[in-house]
This record gives C-alpha cells, sequence and structure tokens, in this order.
C-alpha cells in the first residue's frame, strides 16, 4: 500500500507538469485537456501505481520487512536473481528516472516560454504584472521538481546500491525511506501554499 500510493504520488506530479505543459507551452491544445481526458489520466495513474506494486506479489520482484514498522521491496534479491533484477532497474527506470524526465523538460519549457513571450513583447522593461506573473511561474516549477528530487533521489540511489550487492546501513536506509514518503505528506502544502487558485478552490470546496 505505501509504494502504491507513492507510486500514484509520483504519477500525479508527471500528469500534473503534462497538463501545465500543454496549457502554458501550447495553448492552441487545451482543448486536449478535458474532464473526460483527466478521467483517463487518472485511472492510468492509478493502475500503473498498482501494476508495479502488485507486480513483487505475483512473482516479478519481491516484498521484505524491514523491522522499523512497514515493509518494501527487496533490493538485495537482485544480487541472485536476473528477474529480480530486471525488475528493480525497471521500476527505477519507468516510475523514477522517467518522471522525473518529464517533469524538469515541462517546467523548464513552460519557464522558458513565459520569458520568450515576455522578450517578444519588445518592451525592454517587463510591467509589474509581467515580472510577478514569471516569479510566481518560475518558484512553484523550481519547488515542485526540487521537492520530488529531494525526496525520492535518495531512496532510489540506495535501491540501485543495494540491488547491487552495496551494503547500506539501517539508519541510512530508514531516513531515506521516510524522506521519500514524505513526498505525500508536503506536496498538498506546496501547493495550498504557493497557489492562489488551488487556495481559492480549496475555500469554495469546503465553504469557507
Amino acid at each position: 500500500l505505501t509504494l502504491l500510493f507513492g507510486l500514484a504520488s509520483i504519477n500525479t506530479l508527471t500528469v500534473i507538469s503534462v497538463t501545465r505543459y500543454i496549457k502554458g507551452c501550447h495553448p492552441e491544445r487545451g482543448h486536449c485537456i478535458s474532464n473526460s481526458s483527466i478521467t483517463v489520466a487518472l485511472v492510468l495513474i492509478w493502475v500503473a501505481a498498482f501494476f508495479w506494486s502488485a507486480a513483487p506479489l505475483l512473482g516479478w520482484g519481491s516484498y521484505t520487512d524491514r523491522m522499523y514498522g512497514t515493509c518494501e521491496i527487496d533490493w538485495a534479491k537482485a544480487n541472485f536473481s536476473t528477474i529480480y533484477k530486471s525488475y528493480i532497474i525497471s521500476i527505477f527506470i519507468c516510475c523514477f528516472f522517467l518522471p522525473v524526465t518529464v517533469m524538469v523538460f515541462s517546467y523548464v519549457s513552460i519557464i522558458n516560454t513565459v520569458k520568450l513571450s515576455h522578450a517578444l513583447t519588445g518592451l525592454g522593461d517587463p510591467t509589474d504584472r509581467q515580472r510577478r506573473i514569471e516569479r510566481d511561474v518560475t518558484r512553484v516549477s523550481i519547488v515542485i521538481c526540487t521537492a520530488f528530487i529531494i525526496a525520492w533521489s535518495p531512496y532510489a540511489v540506495i535501491s540501485i546500491w543495494s540491488a547491487y550487492g552495496h551494503p547500506v546501513p539501517n539508519l541510512t536506509s530508514i531516513l531515506a525511506s521516510l524522506f521519500a514518503k514524505s513526498a505525500s505528506f508536503y506536496n498538498p502544502i506546496i501547493y495550498f501554499g504557493m497557489s492562489s487558485k488551488f487556495r481559492k478552490d480549496i475555500f469554495i470546496l469546503f465553504h469557507c
């Protein structure tokens, strides 16, 4: 369940970055983002998360007890089985490397598009509103990408490190796991603190 919800969180952040990329860099394709397409995206998010988290239960990969109140993928078994190693490498590429690549590309493209649009206006000194928009887009993009990478990179690196037979101290493993799993906690805080539209929608939802 921990892996399921963690992967769902990663997938959700990736889909959000793609929708922002389409809206910000290709507004002419904005009609592609509709209720039906979002519904399909949500279904795919959870199907993918369920696939990768259920695979060890079906023999592709394995779970193990970490002796601190939770279990996680048994990375060490990659030393003894090609099947386990293929699962670990696959989940690293599909559930960490590719999402990070997509998010970085999307947000960097958004930032560049905003800067380019200001340059095309021919105004040497952008207005306060333009500067504020660019600053907000840049800040949110950097925070989202940085928070994701900070949270999941230690866990991903330690996992691959363990998969190739190198020992990892228990304390290091615990801290990396807690860091990764904390992402589901602070992501809503980032959006609530940095997105006025998100706050307005929350207030409307709860009739504040």
